[in-house]
């Protein structure tokens, strides 16, 4: 049977026509706030259900809860905070002047209202603590502390009201987790793996789908990319769209695979990320959630494998699939681990995104050992990266 969702229930706060055309005929009495992008998406999933049970921005309580214990109120497990924390001269005339009880117009970025939010508290929160306790860090050079550093010091929280869908260029790809429930459904699978990426894929992703596919516990695989707002450096979204439908269109069982989007800013958290990505695709429908190496990591911050235990810690109602380091090794003629290989270090060929994203800008293929040609030609294509 398909999961039930996070706390058992599939949150919608998407508007039904007579609601929505009733709340967008207030619009103009309403205070407007320009969220920023991180928000914009949060917005939507919590609409859409993808953070149940949440079903807006986190008020006070809710925050220091999951700071102090990795729960919510009601003890079900949640590891990164959801905040509306708006900042920018504009957005401080908005918050300054915001009551309880007050209903705030949110705009997507092209200053279009896509939701509204319905304020039950506005409080200051200690930007360093949270930090310091979600990302384990507070060194600015952490993409995600200092987008905490850069937010407002008041955050708002409350219910959202969702007036409609973002226009994504992610289109078709980018379901809600009742269209992605549905085709679970229709196709019969009950017992869905869900893999988390956030880049273009080597053969050593490919490898651990592989291995999750021939499992008899599992009926199929839902790949979905992290595809929102990244960091400078990685692979721009569209990219890594294009090259995971390369690999499924060739590589994959089209009856046993499904490719779609998630289009969320990223949490370099490591092993808290992995938590929070993985009660995601539960709400999606997955049963399972593969779990490699140093997931949702960046730098140096993290143990490589603190990601596996932390659902040890945590349960959640989804079956991890904890996978070590994987490589290619040349005796053994395939990818491997330190389980399965007997060969010597000098025998294996680094599979890491540095020394492939190196190899094509030196315009030199990377070995098909660790990337499959169809994959390299997207990855060809000039402008790949992000660039800020």
């Amino acid at each position: 049977m398909i999961p039930r969702p996070h706390g058992g229930r599939l949150v919608s706060r998407l508007l039904s026509d007579p609601d929505r055309a009733r709340r967008e005929a207030e619009l103009d009495d309403m205070m407007r706030l320009h969220p920023g992008v991180d928000a914009i998406y949060d917005a939507e999933k919590i609409g859409l259900g993808a953070y149940s049970p949440l079903e807006g921005f986190m008020n006070r309580t809710t925050l220091d809860s999951v700071l102090s214990t990795g729960r919510l109120p009601n003890e079900l497990p949640w590891s990164i905070p959801i905040l509306l924390a708006p900042a920018g001269r504009e957005n401080d005339k908005v918050v300054a002047s915001a009551r309880a009880g007050d209903s705030i117009a949110l705009l997507d970025a092209s200053e279009r209202p896509f939701a509204v939010l319905q304020l039950e508290e506005k409080f200051p929160y200690d930007r360093t603590a949270v930090a310091r306790t979600t990302y384990g860090t507070t060194d600015p050079a952490h993409p995600n502390v200092a987008d905490l550093q850069a937010a407002g010091e008041v955050a708002l929280g409350g219910r959202i009201d969702l007036l409609r869908r973002l226009d994504l260029p992610t289109g078709p790809l980018e379901l809600s987790p009742s269209e992605s429930r549905a085709a679970f459904e229709r196709r019969g699978w009950k017992n869905v793996a869900a893999y988390q990426c956030r880049n273009p894929p080597h053969t050593a992703h490919e490898y651990l789908q592989r291995l999750t596919l021939e499992r008899e516990d599992v009926d199929a695989l839902f790949i979905q990319p992290v595809v929102g707002r990244l960091k400078k450096g990685d692979y721009r979204p569209e990219i890594i769209l294009q090259a995971y439908e390369a690999l499924v269109r060739h590589y994959h069982p089209s009856d046993r695979v499904m490719l779609a989007s998630l289009s969320i800013t990223m949490r370099y958290a490591g092993p808290k990320a992995a938590l929070f990505l993985a009660i995601v695709r539960k709400n999606f429908g997955c049963s399972h959630y593969i779990v490699g190496r140093d997931q949702a990591g960046v730098g140096t911050y993290y143990d490589p494998y603190a990601a596996h235990r932390i659902f040890d810690e945590y349960p959640i109602g989804i079956q991890p699939l904890r996978y070590e380091e994987t490589f290619y090794c040349r005796s053994c003629g395939w990818m491997a681990t330190k389980k399965t290989c007997p060969h010597p270090a000098t025998d294996r060929l680094d599979t890491s995104q540095t020394r492939i994203r190196k190899a094509l800008a030196e315009g030199i293929d990377p070995p098909t050992e660790l990337l499959r040609p169809e994959v390299a030609k997207v990855l060809r294509q000039p402008n790949v990266l992000l660039e800020s």
